[in-house]
C-alpha cells in the first residue's frame, strides 16, 4: 500500500484512530479491513473524451497557455500509469459488484450557464453537452450496464449533483477515486466526500496531475486524512479478498 507521511492514522491517539477515515473500525495498517465491495463505488472523474483526448480543448487550453511541459505531463501519466492501471481496476470492480460511477463535466444548459463562471469558458469550448461525443466517458473506461452517470457543473462530483442520494440509495458508504486533475477536480471531489461521511480511498495510480510535484502535494494532502492512499493493484487485491468472502 502507498502511505503518505504523517497519515492521520499514525498521528492520532490509538483510542481515536478506530474512527479516522470514516470508518467506525479503522485500524492503521489494516486500511481493508471490514471493506465491502457491495457497498463501495468507484467514481471516476473526469474520464471523459474533452478532458485527455491529446487532440482536446483541455489539453489544448494548457499548451496555449504556455505551459506545454504540463499537458505532456498530464498525457504521459494517462498512458504510462493511468490507463494501465484501470485496465485492472475497472474489471475487477465491476467483478466484485463495485458501482462504477462516470462523474462528468458537461452542461445541460444549451448556452452552458449551468456551469460554473470559472470553467465555464473551457466547456464551452469544448461544446461538452451532455450527450455529447466530448462529454462521454473515453474508451479506456467505457460505459457499461450497471454503470452510474452524472453530470457535474463545476469541479466537485458531489456539488450540485444527485450523487449523494444515489449512492445512499444504494446503502453505498464506501469511495474509491480515480481520474483528473488530482489537485482539482479529484481533490475536491475527495473533501466533500469526507464532509459527508463517506470512508474513501484514493486510487493514486489511477489518478494524474500537470506534474510530478502537483501529484505529490494531492497525495500528500488527501492522505492526511481525507482518504487512505491505495494502488491499483492494492484495490483490485481487496476485491477479490472480500468478494470472496462474502
Amino acid at each position: 500500500m502507498a502511505t503518505s507521511p504523517g497519515a492521520a492514522g499514525d498521528m492520532l491517539p490509538p483510542d481515536l484512530s478506530a474512527h479516522w477515515y470514516n470508518a467506525g473500525d479503522f485500524a492503521p495498517g489494516e486500511p481493508w479491513r471490514a471493506f465491502d465491495p457491495r457497498r463501495t463505488a468507484l467514481v471516476l472523474v473526469d474520464l471523459i473524451n474533452w478532458q485527455v483526448d491529446p487532440g482536446g480543448p483541455s489539453i489544448a487550453a494548457i499548451r496555449a497557455a504556455g505551459h506545454p511541459e504540463r499537458a505532456d505531463h498530464l498525457l504521459d501519466r494517462f498512458a504510462g500509469t493511468i490507463a494501465p492501471n484501470l485496465k485492472l481496476l475497472l474489471p475487477a470492480a465491476r467483478r466484485a459488484g463495485v458501482r462504477v460511477v462516470h462523474a462528468r463535466l458537461a452542461s445541460r444548459h444549451p448556452d452552458y450557464a449551468d456551469i460554473v463562471p470559472a470553467l465555464r469558458p473551457y466547456v464551452t469550448a469544448a461544446e461538452a453537452r451532455d450527450g455529447s461525443l466530448a462529454a462521454a466517458p473515453i474508451a479506456e473506461v467505457g460505459d457499461e450496464p450497471g454503470d452510474l452517470s452524472i453530470v457535474k457543473r463545476g469541479s466537485g462530483a458531489f456539488g450540485g449533483t444527485e450523487l449523494d442520494f444515489l449512492l445512499r440509495r444504494e446503502g453505498i458508504d464506501t469511495i474509491l477515486y480515480a481520474g483528473v486533475v488530482t489537485t482539482a477536480c479529484v481533490l475536491l471531489s475527495v473533501a466533500a466526500g469526507f464532509d459527508l461521511g463517506y470512508r474513501q480511498y484514493l486510487v493514486a495510480d489511477c489518478t494524474g496531475t500537470l506534474s510530478a510535484c502537483d501529484q505529490e502535494d494531492a497525495e500528500r494532502l488527501i492522505g492526511n486524512y481525507l482518504a487512505e492512499i491505495v494502488t491499483a493493484t492494492d484495490a483490485v487485491a481487496a476485491m477479490e479478498k472480500h468478494s470472496d468472502a462474502l
